[in-house]
Order: C-alpha cells, then sequence, then structure tokens
C-alpha cells in the first residue's frame, strides 16, 4: 500500500522539522575529518552519511512548530518545507545511514576505513604477484 503524504505526516511527530542538515565535502583529509570531530563536540550535533554524501546534522526545532507537532505556518512555510517528500522521509527508512554522534563513533568509523584500504592495497600487491 502506497502512503500518502497527509497519512504519513498525520502519524509522524514532525522529525523533519526537529532537525536540518547541511550537505559537507566528503572529508578526505586529516584535517576534514578534525573539523567533523569538532562538529560533533557540540551539543545536538551529529555527522551522517548517506549513500556516500555526507551531512552536518544540526537538531533544533522549528520555532514554527506547536505542541502538537504541527506547522504554525504551513501555508506560508518556506520552500524547503514545500520540497520535502514525505513518502520519502526518515519516518518510513533509515536503512543505509550511518550516523557519527561521537569522538568514538568518528574513531570506529576511521579505524574501518583505514582497515578496507588496507585490505584493497594487500589485494591489489596480491593481483600483482600473480602477474
Amino acid at each position: 500500500m502506497k502512503r500518502t503524504v497527509k497519512s504519513t505526516c498525520s502519524r509522524c511527530s514532525a522529525l523533519c522539522c526537529k532537525y536540518f542538515a547541511l550537505e559537507l565535502d566528503r572529508p578526505s583529509t586529516w584535517n576534514d575529518f578534525e573539523n567533523i570531530r569538532w562538529y560533533i563536540s557540540h551539543q545536538k550535533t551529529s555527522v551522517f552519511i548517506q549513500q556516500g554524501r555526507w551531512f552536518l546534522n544540526v537538531k533544533n526545532r522549528c520555532r514554527h512548530l506547536t505542541a502538537d507537532s504541527r506547522c504554525r505556518v504551513y501555508d506560508h512555510r518556506p520552500a524547503i518545507c514545500r520540497r520535502l517528500d514525505a513518502n520519502g522521509c526518515e519516518y518510513h527508512n533509515m536503512e543505509g545511514v550511518r550516523e557519527i554522534r561521537t569522538e568514538q563513533q568518528l574513531a570506529a568509523y576511521l579505524a574501518e576505513r583505514s582497515a578496507k584500504r588496507k585490505g584493497k592495497k594487500k589485494g591489489m600487491s596480491d593481483n600483482s604477484k600473480r602477474l
């Protein structure tokens, strides 16, 4: 059964109105990861990776959200709110999203990344021996 925007939003607690996310350049240097470490050192922030894209996530409730999680300015809401696709929102699916909230999670991500790279380099050197 395909969900409609109206039915989806009526069952949601306004998840999309309780944070905003800004896309980041994909980190490639130690300094980039140090910047991410600085971002997540602040309260109510995290970084998430979705389909290879990196985002700074800031948990901050919209000032137009009412106590019952409805938009006070719905008919005049900002354009970005109008473009949101309720059928693709996090209410339905967070599969494939990796959120990094702490320095420990960032360190674990970097360790996994390093191990994968070492594995690829080892595989490349093994293949070159066969040639």
